[in-house]
């Protein structure tokens, strides 16, 4: 009777250890998309600055190369690092749009975020889930 008091005791324990494992590992996820999109947040400032000193969004093939490199335009530096994704193999990305518009697109690794809904946005090679549309025009 002891042993399968004991198998029991094991089965509800490795259950709810399942359980607990698979909620960290959620919020591990989410976590790293709340800093994604911060990340972005921080690149779409840099650009908007870019765009009030040249008047002109910088090229896509700019952006698109200094993910993990300094920005810098002779001694001004827009950022010391642009920031780069560090959970997954596909980088982020930017694209300009029309009318002064850019986007900054990533995947986000909890794919139930409403964020992450809908279709899949093309940019360079790669499809991306998550776009943060932004316009550099500064509104008063």
């Amino acid at each position: 009777m002891k042993k399968l008091e004991i198998i029991i005791v094991l089965v509800v324990v490795g259950i709810l250890g399942l359980i607990t494992w698979n909620q960290f590992d959620l919020a591990k996820k989410k976590s790293r998309d709340v800093e994604r999109k911060s990340e972005l947040h921080e690149l779409s400032k840099a650009i908007k600055l870019y765009y009030v000193d040249y008047n002109k969004l910088p090229d896509e093939e700019l952006i698109n190369g200094l993910f993990g490199k300094e920005w810098k335009d002779g001694d001004y530096v827009y950022m010391k690092e642009v920031p780069k994704e560090n959970y997954t193999s596909q980088e982020y990305c930017y694209k300009k749009y029309e009318n002064n518009v850019f986007g900054l697109l990533t995947n986000l690794e909890n794919k139930k975020d409403v964020d992450c809904f809908g279709k899949l946005i093309e940019c360079g090679e790669n499809n991306y889930c998550f776009e943060d549309k932004i316009s550099a025009v500064v509104s008063n």
